[in-house]
């Protein structure tokens, strides 16, 4: 089966809101131009210049000597997740980064996979890496694996993270839910001790790693980084486990492809993400994608909160008004469904609202963690006081859903 081109997040229409300078939304500067596309991999893109036709073949294609072929490695025309091999026949593989969801192709094979159909033929995807199958003889043992792997079905499976083989070969997770971190026994190593998780912000604290996403390559402001480190700190104080806490650039990060923002990662990392589409990749690609459960949308008079799955309208708020003292902001928690990444994102329509957004999720939600058992959480925040800063009783809770 071929692997489709990863998705690109759009730029924002030159109506809609733009970002403000802090990093929020706000309806006076210009949305940035696209970027360009990036590609990385093998020469011979398919819509390079044409090739010519050899009358007789039916590809249109022949060799030197008039022997008709399927394709030409100078010349490759290859479907996506296919490559023009030695022997010029489409073969499995990717031919360059857009049949990557990483983005990346190294020697036909797609850095950080997420299925076989990103690996050459000879391979399998063990753990987000092309290599080789492990054997039926080393079944629920260690041989034939990278160092933690576990051979489970002819795949090398982190049993801390892998969703079909939770904790154990053949322990599956249902629909929705994912594999990580749990509570263990004083005598267990607590870093072996997992279970299938619902994806809810109630078991966002079952990861090993928090990696907080930065935007600095759209933003050069501050604004949505104060309050992702500030979620990031939370998390890595409050949560039981104590996760390991770093930051990433979003055009640099291995856990996303660089130009669409879509997540390679696996449920051992939970990726923070402060902000909307506007700036953060990650975000873009989530609700393109219909992966986030809410998305950001615009009109000409408001910006509007909408669920993914129906389109119902979440909350909306006029695009002219006073939005440092006044705005609305959602949480939510998803599992992309490809890769099994975590995201945990905090945005406003502006960046007051994503600033009481990650206060909120600090100083409310987190230290009650076990009682927040939906999946998202839409809220409007009014200052009362006058500060220009967020309270706990200037925060009214909206609606809230999985």
């Amino acid at each position: 089966m071929a692997v489709s081109s990863a998705c690109s997040v759009e730029t924002p229409d030159k109506n809609d809101p733009a970002p403000s300078a802090e990093g929020g939304y706000g309806p006076s500067d210009p949305p940035p131009e696209p970027e360009e596309e990036a590609g990385g991999g093998e020469a011979g893109q398919a819509g390079a210049s044409p090739v010519e036709t050899c009358p007789g073949c039916s590809s249109g294609l022949c060799l030197d000597d008039g022997t008709c072929v399927e394709c030409l490695p100078s010349q490759d025309t290859c479907g996506d997740g296919q490559y023009c091999g030695d022997d010029n026949e489409c073969v499995r593989g990717c031919k360059d980064g857009d049949s990557c969801a990483s983005g990346v192709c190294n020697d036909h094979n797609c850095q950080k996979c997420i299925n076989d159909d990103e690996c050459t033929s000879e391979f399998v995807c063990n753990d987000g890496e092309c290599s080789a199958s492990c054997t039926a003889d080393q079944e629920g043992t260690g041989s034939g694996c990278n160092d933690g792997l576990t051979c489970c079905d002819s795949r090398c499976a982190d049993l801390a993270t892998d969703s079909h083989n939770c904790g154990a070969c053949g322990k599956a997770c249902d629909g929705g839910q994912f594999c990580g971190l749990t509570a263990c026994a004083d005598d267990d190593d607590s870093s072996t001790c997992v279970e299938c998780h619902d994806t809810t912000l109630a078991n966002v604290c079952s990861v090993a790693k928090i990696i907080v996403i930065l935007d600095t390559n759209k933003n050069d402001t501050d604004g949505n980084r104060v309050p992702g480190r500030a979620i990031g700190k939370a998390l890595e104080e409050k949560c039981p486990a104590k996760p390991e806490l770093t930051e990433a650039e979003q055009d640099s990060v291995e856990a996303l492809n660089l130009t669409t923002g879509r997540p390679v990662s696996n449920s051992s990392e939970l990726l923070v993400v402060a902000g909307g589409p506007f700036y953060q990749n990650l975000e873009g690609y989530l609700e393109e994608t219909g992966i986030a459960p809410l998305y950001w949308n615009v009109t000409d008079e408001v910006v509007e909160f909408r669920r993914s799955e129906t389109d119902e309208l979440v909350a909306d708020l006029a695009i002219e008004g006073d939005h440092e003292s006044h705005d609305i902001f959602i949480i939510q928690f998803m599992r992309d469904p490809d890769s099994g990444s975590l995201i945990l994102n905090a945005q406003g329509f502006w960046l007051a609202g994503t600033v009481a957004a990650a206060y909120h999720l600090n100083s409310e939600l987190l230290p009650d963690l076990g009682a927040q058992d939906k999946a998202w959480y839409a809220y409007e925040w009014t200052d009362r006081d006058g500060d220009k800063a967020p309270d706990a009783d200037e925060i009214e809770l909206l609606t809230s859903g999985r």
